[in-house]
């Protein structure tokens, strides 16, 4: 029997703070989400010295091995979307209202509503999702920087920096397996689920490997 392994808390944190670390490249010093607040729960970061760009490289592990561009633009487009809904929570209304104003709205469609036909914005879809954000910084306590805009070099190094942490937990839990066509972690048999952390869904699990968000 094959049994789908879910994603750990652990794994999911590390993925973010991978991300994080290449946010950097924005701001120009290492970045940490929490650095935009200033009350309780405020973090302080480095903004002494410069941010580097990792020195990261492909190697010929299963899942650096087939790396596209495409894939790695792929993958971080997904995440930035996840990232993105997410952020979205805290103003779901105003982000509604915006898309029934339709102006200045990237993605539009005709709704026909009694006699009337109305255009308006796309609710689920990236680029509007991303659009007010970026037109609406004053709204969010804690924003999320475009990492969609990283080059491409260093989409690449991010996604190379992420298979890499999945090479990790398949370490960690001998008899878990990845398909890359069911794209999820797998074991056979009856055994337990992946030792280390309890297995969770975290809010971005679909984006893990695939970036599927951004298709």
């Amino acid at each position: 029997m094959r049994l789908s392994v879910p994603i750990p808390q652990w794994l999911a944190d590390e993925h973010t703070l991978i991300a994080q670390k290449y946010a950097g490249y924005f701001v120009g010093h290492p970045y940490r989400a929490a650095q935009q607040r200033t009350g309780p729960g405020a973090i302080v970061v480095d903004r002494v010295h410069p941010w580097k760009e990792p020195a990261v490289v492909a190697d010929g592990c299963m899942f650096c091995e087939r790396l596209t561009d495409e894939d790695a633009a792929r993958r971080v487009a997904g995440f930035q979307h996840a990232i993105d809904i997410e952020v979205l929570r805290s103003c779901a209304a105003a982000y509604t209202e915006w898309l029934a104003m339709g102006e200045d709205v990237p993605e539009t469609e005709e709704l026909q509503i009694g006699e009337r036909v109305v255009r308006r914005g796309v609710l689920n879809n990236p680029a509007n999702r991303r659009h007010f954000i970026e037109t609406h910084p004053e709204r969010f306590e804690t924003s999320a920087l475009p990492i969609v805009r990283l080059p491409l070099r260093l989409k690449r190094k991010l996604c190379i920096d992420w298979n890499h942490l999945y090479l990790e937990f398949l370490r960690q839990n001998p008899g878990v397996s990845y398909d890359f066509e069911a794209r999820e972690f797998f074991r056979e048999g009856d055994a337990p689920e992946a030792t280390g952390a309890p297995g969770v869904k975290p809010w971005w699990g679909a984006y893990l490997v695939t970036g599927q968000g951004a298709r």
